[in-house]
């Protein structure tokens, strides 16, 4: 008894640590317990709960205004991962805390592994520091797979394909959420792709390197900085930017989130302007996923427009 009532201090103490954005996990409101989901990032979190609800309780440890690509978990976090039914991953060398934890491989459940061919190998092994994770490395695969919207849909249904294995009494249910689901997300990927079949060969510059899978996808011409929105570049990145522009004249610069207004100000003078397109991959501060990625495919066709 007394070892259940640790697991669930702890359990607890994980969803609070996250604040409001962890709002709605955890047992419902009769106290009865569900089925135990952990989740690697939040589009997999929005994902499993819309593919699982009300049936599952689906959690994501990591604390708001951390990136979640970066996490790395605390003893506490490891105990109440090794207590869930399953453990959802984005796969495609995402989860670089994986290799130092203890977790039955009968759990996890890599959304990427059936579409492992389709990985994009990043270029080139950059380390450089920003928030609350400090320095970190982008090296190996490229992992915001579900920037992609097709492959959005494939880690999707290995979700579905998860919770339908491990409880087949729900599977009509989890079949249902799912196609809807799928078919919400093809439809942003359609909308994606005609914007930008309208306009196919307009230069743009991405802010950070986690665009890949959309640029690919949606045959976008981009290149890639290695910018942070909350620190003003050096003097030698703001010339190795003037001579990517010089050699691709974009006008528009794509962030991850908004600029500080110095920056937005100073690519203005270069005839820049500044948009976001937020990819999502922590709890968003207002809206959802679904809402994020209208409001982003809404910025991306006046960017098309221009």
């Amino acid at each position: 008894m007394k070892i259940w009532l640790l697991i669930a201090a702890l359990s607890v103490t994980l969803v609070g640590c996250s604040g409001e954005k962890n709002a709605g996990t955890g047992s419902d409101s009769k106290g009865t317990e569900r089925p135990l989901v952990y989740v690697a990032n939040y589009p997999l979190k929005y994902f499993t709960e819309r593919i699982s609800t009300p049936l599952v309780d689906v959690r994501f440890p990591v604390p708001g205004g951390e990136d979640p690509a970066f996490w790395k978990p605390l003893p506490e976090d490891v105990l109440a991962l090794q207590q869930a039914d399953l453990i959802v991953l984005n796969g495609a060398s995402y989860e670089s805390w994986l290799k130092n934890v203890s977790l039955s491989p009968s759990k996890l459940v890599d959304t990427s592994a059936g579409f492992h061919d389709r990985f994009i190998p990043l270029d080139e092994s950059v380390t450089h520091s920003h928030g609350l994770e400090g320095k970190h490395e982008h090296s190996g695969t490229a992992f915001t797979t579900w920037l992609d919207f097709s492959l959005a849909v494939e880690q999707a249904r290995a979700i579905k394909d998860a919770l339908v294995l491990r409880w087949p009494q729900h599977k009509d249910q989890f079949e249902a959420q799912f196609n809807k689901l799928a078919q919400e997300l093809s439809a942003l990927g359609a909308g994606i792709k005609e914007i930008v079949a309208g306009n196919p060969n307009l230069p743009v510059v991405f802010s950070h390197p986690v665009y890949q899978y959309f640029r690919a996808r949606y045959g976008i011409n981009g290149r890639s900085v290695h910018w942070e929105p909350d620190e003003m570049p050096s003097d030698a990145l703001w010339k190795k930017f003037s001579d990517l522009t010089n050699e691709h004249p974009a006008k528009c610069m794509i962030w991850e989130g908004r600029p500080l207004p110095e920056i937005a100000a100073r690519l203005k003078t270069m005839g820049i302007a500044s948009v976001v397109f937020d990819p999502c991959g922590n709890v968003p501060e207002q809206g959802d996923f679904s809402a994020i990625m209208d409001r982003n495919v809404e910025t991306l066709r006046n960017v098309f427009q221009r």
